[in-house]
C-alpha cells in the first residue's frame, strides 16, 4: 500500500528542531502546565530514569513477544468490522501462528498547527468496533495492545510536522479523544496502550509528563509511546541523541537504512539490524518494543525500507521482504527487546487475495513463513 501512515515529521525534519522545541515553547504562546502537572512531569521523568537503572531493568528476560499491527484504516459499520476482524484475526492466529496483535487506528488532527485532536467520522473506529475486535482476538488466545496513530486533515498525505500553537491544549485534547479507548483498555485488561506515534516535532516536551500521569489514572496497564526510530544523520530513538519520554517502558518504529544489495544474506542483514539497535544501551533495549517493522518487497528497499511507494519498481521481489523480516526477528531476539510487531495487516485487506501488494505481507508466502519462524 501507499504507506497507510507516514512519519509525522517527514524526512526533512531535523533533529535540532525536536531538541529545541521545549525551549521554543517558552516563547511560542504554549500555556504552561499547572504546578501539579509540572510536579507529575518531574516524577514521571524520574521514574523513566529509575526504569533504566533500577529493579525493572534487573528482571529476568522474558520471551520475545511477536505480533503484527492490525490497522483500521476506515470507520466501517460494526457488522463489517466483525466480519473483517473474524477473518483477519483468524489469519493472524492460525496462519501466522502469532500470539499477539496490536490494534492500530488514527485520530484526526485538522491541520499541523491545530490545537485539537478528534475522532474522525470516516476513519476512527468506534469503541464498539474496538471492543468487538478485542473480543475476537481474545477468542483466538491473542495478547491485545492498542496503538494510536494520527492523520492530518483526515488524510494519508502527511508531509508536514505537527506543531500546535498551544501544545498544552493539544495534549488536553488528545487525552479527551483517547479517554474512551483508555477506559475500554482498562475494562478489557488490554496489555499495553501506545498513546502516540512518531511525533518528533513535539514529543520532546516536558508537557508529556502531565499527559501520561493523567492517562495512567484511566488505564492502569502498560502505557508507552512509539518513538521515531531514526536514521543516519537525523538522530532518533536508536541513536546517542535520543531523549526519553517520562515512561517506564518504551517503544519505537524501526526502519534502518542498510547499504546492502538485494542479494545480501540473512546473516548480513541481521548484523546490520543488530548494529542499528545497539545504538541504544542494553538496559533500555530490554524495556523497548519495536512497535513497527516493515519493508516493501522490492529490490533496493534495504537502502530505504521506509519508502512505501515501491521505489518506482513495479515488480515484486518476495525474498527482499522475507529476509528482512527474518533478520529483524533474529536481531530483536539477540539484543533482547521486549517485543516486535510487523506492519501491517489492514482490516479491509483479504489475506487470501491472489494479488498481494508490494508493501503488505499478506499472501507473501516467504514472508508469512518468516513471521511464523519468528514466533
Amino acid at each position: 500500500m501507499k504507506r497507510a501512515r507516514v512519519l509525522m515529521t517527514g524526512a526533512a525534519v531535523t533533529l535540532s528542531l525536536s531538541l529545541s522545541l521545549g525551549a521554543a515553547a517558552c516563547t511560542s504562546g504554549v500555556t504552561p502546565p499547572p504546578r501539579a502537572s509540572t510536579a507529575r512531569a518531574s516524577a514521571a521523568s524520574a521514574s523513566a530514569a529509575a526504569a533504566l537503572h533500577g529493579p525493572a531493568a534487573a528482571k529476568p528476560l522474558s520471551p520475545l513477544v511477536v505480533g503484527v499491527n492490525l490497522y483500521l484504516n476506515k470507520n466501517y459499520p460494526i457488522a463489517q468490522v466483525e466480519d473483517f476482524g473474524a477473518r483477519d484475526l483468524k489469519y493472524i492466529a492460525r496462519t501466522l501462528k502469532l500470539k499477539a496483535v496490536s490494534i492500530a487506528w488514527d485520530y484526526n488532527v485538522p491541520s499541523p498547527s491545530s490545537d485539537t485532536v478528534t475522532a474522525s467520522a470516516s476513519r476512527t473506529p468506534t469503541i464498539a468496533d474496538l471492543a468487538a475486535l478485542t473480543s475476537i482476538a481474545r477468542s483466538y488466545g491473542l495478547r491485545v495492545e492498542y496503538r494510536v496513530l494520527y492523520a492530518v486533515n483526515n488524510s494519508d498525505s502527511r508531509g508536514g510536522s505537527i506543531q500546535p500553537i498551544n501544545l498544552n491544549a493539544w495534549l488536553n485534547s488528545l487525552l479527551t479523544a483517547e479517554a474512551p479507548a483508555l477506559e475500554l483498555a482498562q475494562r478489557e485488561h488490554v496489555s499495553e496502550f501506545i498513546a502516540g506515534t512518531e511525533m518528533v516535532s513535539i514529543d520532546q516536551s516536558p508537557l508529556w509528563g502531565g499527559f501520561f500521569a493523567r492517562a495512567a489514572r484511566i488505564f492502569h496497564g502498560t502505557l508507552s509511546y512509539a518513538s521515531w526510530g531514526g536514521r543516519s544523520g537525523l538522530g532518533g530513538f536508536f541513536s546517542p541523541r535520543r531523549r526519553l519520554l517520562p515512561l517506564g517502558y518504551f517503544g519505537a518504529s524501526a526502519y534502518p537504512p542498510v547499504d546492502l544489495p538485494p542479494t545480501a544474506s540473512v546473516a548480513q542483514l541481521t548484523a546490520a539490524w543488530v548494529a542499528f539497535l545497539r545504538q541504544a544501551p542494553a538496559r533500555l533495549l530490554r524495556l523497548t518494543a519495536l512497535d513497527e517493522v516493515g519493508i516493501p518487497a522490492v529490490a533496493g528497499a534495504y537502502r530505504a525500507p521506509y519508502r512505501w511507494d515501491g521505489l518506482g519498481h513495479p515488480r515484486l521481489d518476495p525474498a527482499i521482504q522475507a529476509n528482512w523480516y527474518k533478520a529483524a526477528c533474529l536481531a530483536a531476539d539477540l539484543v533482547h527487546v521486549r517485543a516486535i510487531y510487523f506492519w501491517s495487516a489492514v482490516l479491509s485487506s483479504d489475506p487470501a487475495s491472489t494479488r498481494p501488494s508490494l508493501e503488505g505481507f499478506e499472501g507473501h508466502q516467504a514472508t508469512e513463513a518468516a513471521i511464523r519462524s519468528c514466533s
